[in-house]
């Protein structure tokens, strides 16, 4: 293949030289720093040689600009005395072209030495190891791109492509992409595993654009698996992609999951593409899911799938790393100099690089004209700062601007559900609110608003992460639809009335605590409606809530239900609050001739009564019998935090509590002390160690025994918690070390940003 090397920055394009170089001569070649180097980018200097390389990129300028600056390079030269004098450029130079750049130095450069477009590529045909190790060299070549944009295959891919080949030329080398390859070649499956944001996505794009370019048909799945059985097709070559592959399975319920036997259809079709030479398969999913997913399924352990896994982490991201993420955005953007120089200027670069907020999409947003248009150079800077501190700035003039009214409905309901839900939960909350909203404010309504919302939406504030599963596109969203509340408190009001579930209700309410009056004050204006909206969303049987891996439905108690509106009504003080409270104490009281108190549910409930200020909500009589229902199921059953949580919120200086509660620990025994079983992190034996020291203390019992048994597991956790720490700390040094790359480098880089620019 012959390359113009357009699609490397002078940065990569000194690396491939210094390769190419050590690959031919067989010798060590020193680099330099740009701007310090006098000269000299490269150079071997050892047994009497002093043999120096100059690489010159100029894509832009060509020839003319070349020559020109060769002018500046023969003085260095002279001063320099080399031995030997090499001049490489990815400028395309004919035998009379090699004269006259030779000719500028006057005898200090032979015309052998003149190293053009077509002396790099025949040096990559005599070492394809050198090809294959830069792999951005030939994925980000216009031959590639221009085979994959005629390819036939191509009209059945949703690709991007344009987009997809602009993301390669700026991706960070790193062992990501060779050995994610590596795994599918070896294995036809690899499992691509991160948290959201760090590249998943990015990475499959990458293998699937390579196998693209050599014929493979690209079969992307969207819902689940059976979509990949039914196109696959036996002896043709195929490569399948299903991004957040576990997320429907195992966000939510994770029993429910396993009745459908989604870990069986997960393992079945990974056997039939390993068992299928024309086949391949790549695998996204974030790395907490399919810890436990393969956890809790004995079938997906047997499927060996840690074999097939990279782990994808943006905090690996080193100072040095961070630094090319800005510098290739810049060099391949198409931001004007003016924005460029305000960037390097005084190295402004490093403060970007050095900020605790730094994120790879962040610096999209500000290395993107189109985006930054409205902003002049001069306060560019003042942007990038604003834009790090506060990344919903860069969201709220699209969503002021550019978003519909069912635009801003969806993105609102998603909000109100934390920034992700699945397709089965955010479409019944955007047609009630939608509806809310409409009806209030007279928007204009139409049957296909849920389509047309979520075209606006998708991979511009939300994403689709697999299953009919949507999140929001980045953290700095909430933080846009937070200012968004706050600015407009009637949006508050909208979400309470629009919501399917009291969590809703609840994540409103939360941020209109503290010193957000004008949220409160909007919901305790709303009256009538705000309360009916609470009323029937607590009236549900069951209630969404964030669970380890996600989000699911759990059934409320009415010690729950009760605990949940008490604070509520305390602080709006309308009767129709103030009569559901009292509602729902009554059916609280009622249940429990027919079943047993939630302990801490009940603890909630009686912590609520407790905290209320508003006399007409206090009832001490059912705070007495919150206490006798307590202490009755304690005498009976019950586990360590359920016995603390309990010996906190009673008086203990009342001695019938007491001894109940003594009694309730004697009877516990067994259930208490096997909670030392269930302790996994640091944590929870700490938490544990304290339960047991407040039993000692507070109801004066022995607990020698269960804390002896507790610090036998703790030590024998932290002797393998010292091993594993051990050898992650080893880990961790060794890639410090292949990795490590000081402010000097960094300014290196940005110095042939410099360079470039001024030819």
């Amino acid at each position: 293949m012959q390359y113009d090397f357009q699609q490397l920055s002078p940065h990569d394009l000194e690396t491939l030289v210094r390769d190419l170089l050590q690959a031919d001569w067989g010798v060590l070649l020193e680099s330099f720093k740009t701007g310090r180097d006098g000269g000299v980018d490269l150079r071997y200097a050892r047994g009497g040689h002093n043999l120096v390389v100059q690489v010159k990129h100029y894509v832009r300028t060509g020839l003319a600009g070349l020559l020109r600056d060769l002018k500046v390079e023969a003085g260095k030269v002279t001063a320099l005395k080399p031995t030997r004098y090499l001049l490489v450029t990815s400028v395309s130079l004919s035998p009379a072209n090699k004269q006259a750049v030779a000719a500028v130095f006057g005898g200090g450069l032979a015309i052998s030495d003149v190293l053009g477009q077509d002396d790099l590529n025949n040096l990559l045909g005599r070492h394809p190891e050198v090809e294959h190790r830069h792999y951005k060299l030939w994925l980000a070549s216009r031959a590639v791109l221009d085979r994959v944009l005629h390819s036939d295959i191509i009209t059945q891919t949703e690709f991007q492509i344009e987009k997809i080949h602009a993301t390669i030329r700026r991706n960070v080398r790193s062992d990501a992409y060779p050995n994610a390859l590596e795994i599918l070649e070896r294995n036809r499956v690899v499992i691509i595993s991160g948290a959201p944001g760090v590249g998943k996505t990015t990475l499959a794009n990458m293998l699937l654009y390579a196998h693209l370019e050599r014929g493979w048909e690209p079969v992307v799945i969207r819902r689940d698996l059976a979509e990949g059985q039914k196109l696959f097709q036996r002896g043709k070559s195929q490569i399948f992609h299903f991004d957040d592959f576990m997320g429907a399975t195992f966000l939510g319920d994770r029993a429910s999951g396993f009745l459908r036997n989604e870990d069986r259809a997960i393992s079945d079709f990974i056997e039939m593409v390993r068992a299928s030479p024309n086949a391949r398969l790549v695998l996204t999913t974030r790395e907490h899911i399919f810890g436990q997913a393969v956890a809790a399924s004995e079938r997906l352990r047997q499927a060996g799938l840690n074999g097939h896994k990279i782990v994808l982490r943006i905090g690996d991201y080193s100072f040095g790393q961070k630094a090319q993420i800005l510098y290739n955005h810049l060099y391949f953007s198409d931001l004007p100099d003016a924005y460029k120089d305000a960037l390097l200027r005084s190295e402004f670069y490093l403060e970007v690089v050095r900020h605790p907020k730094f994120n790879p999409r962040l610096i999209e947003w500000l290395s993107s004209f189109s985006r930054i248009q409205s902003i002049p150079p001069s306060g560019y800077r003042d942007f990038v700062r604003n834009l790090l501190r506060d990344p919903s700035e860069v969201w709220l003039h699209a969503y002021d601007h550019q978003l519909s009214d069912a635009g801003r409905s969806l993105l609102l309901a998603l909000y109100s559900h934390g920034g992700k839900a699945e397709g089965v939960v955010l479409q019944p909350t955007f047609k009630k609110l939608h509806d809310a909203r409409t009806t209030r404010w007279g928007f204009s309504r139409k049957p296909e608003d849920w389509g047309t919302a979520m075209a606006e939406l998708v991979n511009a504030f939300l994403r689709p992460t697999g299953g009919n599963a949507f999140e929001v596109l980045d953290p700095s969203v909430i933080d846009l639809v937070n200012a968004v509340v706050r600015r407009a408190p009637e949006n508050a009001v909208d979400l309470v009335v629009g919501a399917v579930d009291f969590s809703q209700i609840e994540r409103v309410w939360n941020i209109s605590e503290g010193a957000v009056q004008g949220v409160r004050a909007a919901l305790i204006q709303g009256g009538g409606s705000i309360a009916a909206a609470i009323k029937n969303a607590i009236a549900r049987s069951h209630r969404l809530v964030d669970l380890q891996n996600g989000a699911g439905l759990r059934e409320w108690t009415e010690e729950a239900r009760f605990a949940a509106i008490v604070p509520l009504a305390d602080a709006m003080k309308t009767k129709d609050m103030l009569d559901l409270a009292k509602s729902l104490g009554v059916d609280m009281s009622s249940s429990w001739r027919n079943r047993a108190i939630s302990i801490i549910d009940g603890v909630d409930a009686l912590r609520a009564l407790e905290r209320v200020s508003w006399e007409p909500l206090q009832s001490p009589t059912l705070e007495r019998e919150l206490t006798e229902q307590l202490l009755r199921q304690a005498q009976d059953s019950c586990r360590s935090v359920e016995l603390s949580e309990i010996v906190s919120v009673l008086d203990l200086e009342e001695p019938r509590n007491l001894a109940a509660l003594q009694a309730a620990f004697e009877n516990s025994r067994h259930e208490i002390a096997s909670d030392i079983g269930e302790c996994r992190k640091e944590d929870d034996f700490k938490g544990l160690r304290d339960d047991y020291e407040l039993f000692a203390s507070a109801l004066g019992v022995d607990v020698s025994l269960e804390l002896e048994k507790l610090e036998e597991a703790y030590s024998e956790y932290t002797d393998y918690e010292e091993q594993r720490a051990d050898q992650m700390m080893d880990e961790y040094i060794d890639r410090q070390r292949e990795s490590r790359h000081s402010e000097d480098s960094v300014r290196d880089m940005f110095g042939s940003l410099r360079s470039d620019r001024a030819d």
